[in-house]
């Protein structure tokens, strides 16, 4: 994957996150996006500005899956569980320096609040630790080919609470206004059988349609962003990501 290739990567985990660091005296030389963020997507039942609706897909409960581990990793042992180079046959994870700032716009309506925390990688609860990762195809290749990968640790319940919020806030959030340029649209989606829970969503902005898939395994929240495409094509991430990632997060917890 190209370094070059990086800085164009997401709709979701995107230019907002990458003013944000700027903002902290952090580097944001990681993957800023289209600079129209967003939120969901393709089911047109989208009232005004500010309006929530019943969304096409409600997300699922929780999977009985065995409990992982609950010990709270490390900044340190976050990065070793990124994905690299290597790990996924065709894929390649380029480690990306990020800080998030503190300052957090409110969205309109409020119950969206947690869908724009994701999006901005700003997350409440506040995450013990946390890291990034671009993965893009081996050798470079198209920039919407991309995935950022933010792996957050928790401490207590609080891994569990993210999950918790977003799912509550997939419900009744399908159109908001708040740090994105434009107002987006959030549709809830099939949730993959990863971790020990995930959410999946589709977020729209400015024409752009990108599908979140937000994984916990054990007190690790996983948020996979693709990049962003225009044109009602929706931008999913790669099956072989998704799962090689969780695998790698697994193994590190232990």
């Amino acid at each position: 994957m190209r370094g070059s290739n990086a800085v164009l990567v997401v709709l979701g985990l995107s230019a907002a996150l990458a003013v944000a660091a700027c903002g902290s005296g952090g580097t944001a030389a990681g993957p800023a996006a289209s600079g129209t963020p967003a939120a969901g997507a393709g089911t047109g039942a989208a009232g005004g500005p500010g309006e929530a609706g019943s969304p096409g897909a409600q997300p699922p409960a929780p999977a009985s899956a065995p409990a992982g581990s609950t010990r709270v990793l490390s900044k340190a042992e976050l990065r070793t569980a990124l994905v690299g180079p290597g790990d996924i046959k065709g894929w390649t994870g380029m480690e990306m320096p990020m800080e998030i700032g503190k300052a957090q716009l409110s969205t309109r309506p409020a119950d969206c609040q947690p869908i724009e925390n994701i999006r901005t990688g700003k997350i409440k609860p506040e995450s013990a630790a946390y890291a990034f990762t671009t993965v893009g195809p081996d050798g470079g290749g198209s920039p919407t080919a991309l995935t950022q990968i933010m792996l957050a640790s928790f401490d207590g319940g609080g891994a569990q609470q993210v999950l918790a919020d977003l799912r509550t806030a997939l419900t009744t959030c399908t159109r908001y206004e708040g740090s994105i340029p434009k107002p987006g649209t959030v549709a809830a989606l099939p949730a993959p059988k990863l971790g020990e829970e995930a959410l999946s969503y589709s977020l729209t902005s400015d024409g752009k349609t990108q599908e979140l898939i937000v994984v916990r395994q054990g007190s690790v929240v996983a948020v996979f962003s693709p990049s962003a495409v225009s044109g009602g094509t929706s931008a999913k991430v790669p099956q072989e990501v998704l799962a090689g990632q969780v695998a790698k997060v697994r193994t590190t917890a232990g």
